[in-house]
């Protein structure tokens, strides 16, 4: 697979990890132990609020029994921009709700989340 294809792999192992609350796609989308997301939501009152999670404690959270998945529609790769051979960045449109950029980063042929930018839309 070129790296396009490698990229797009990794977004939806995010992408349908949360949905179906697959540790082990999500776990092979994101690098774990270094990546966070920082993002606007939108608090109880309907404001934004910008928040900041290692991806390590967000995962934990997704897969647990207690969390409840956003009904998202489709999701689309709006833009990639593989800047070197070690960097690239995405736009993702998680079906409306959540504009979503990521960083990866490319390591033993690869390409691993290493942040995690949104916008509640």
């Amino acid at each position: 697979m070129n790296d396009y294809e490698l990229i797009n792999e990794t977004v939806f192992n995010y992408f349908e990890g949360y949905m179906t609350k697959d540790r082990e796609r999500l776990e092979k989308a994101f690098r774990v132990d270094t990546a966070n997301m920082v993002g606007y939501w939108k608090n109880p009152e309907g404001e934004q609020e910008l928040i900041c999670v290692s991806m390590k404690d967000e995962i934990d959270e997704w897969v647990s029994p207690d969390y409840s998945t956003f009904p998202f529609g489709e999701g689309k790769i709006m833009s990639v921009n593989i800047f070197s051979k070690h960097g690239a960045t995405v736009v993702f449109d998680c079906g409306g709700r959540f504009i979503d950029t990521f960083q990866l980063v490319k390591m033993n042929g690869s390409w691993k989340i290493v942040n995690k930018f949104f916008v509640d839309q």
